[in-house]
């Protein structure tokens, strides 16, 4: 096998596996995953917690816009469709979750990749095959 084919398996893996993260979070929170996932009373109570320095008010609005991104994000890499912008957009706002997670429990962004996969992200962005 080429390294240029290696390449792109790596690379269309890495999309893959970026989305299905995001379209998998984005289920659990909805109830999608039944006894697997969780809620979207549990979600906006851990984006309170991990955003303990927002006004309460603006919570709900955060666990929304949130959950908005990462489907359009999620959604975007797995078609494969503006990838570039999808994936340097997912690196901001796992770089975003990281910060916040890291805010309220130092460990939990390492335990949870978080950081990796938002060099993951940023690494998929700078592809210049990509759009």
């Amino acid at each position: 096998m080429t390294p240029e084919s290696l390449s792109r398996i790596a690379k269309t893996g890495l999309r893959v596996a970026l989305a299905t993260a995001f379209l998998s979070s984005v289920a659990g929170r909805l109830g999608l995953w039944g006894k697997y996932g969780g809620d979207w009373e549990k979600f906006v109570k851990y984006t309170e917690s991990v955003n303990w320095y927002l006004p309460v008010v603006m919570v709900p609005a955060v666990a929304i816009l949130a959950t908005i991104l990462e489907t359009c994000f999620g959604l975007a890499l797995l078609a494969g469709w503006q990838t570039r912008k999808a994936a340097l957009g997912s690196s901001v706002l796992l770089t975003l979750f990281a910060v916040a997670m890291f805010s309220s429990d130092p460990k939990s962004p390492f335990d949870y990749s978080v950081f990796t996969a938002a060099f993951a992200a940023l690494t998929l962005a700078t592809d210049p095959a990509r759009d």
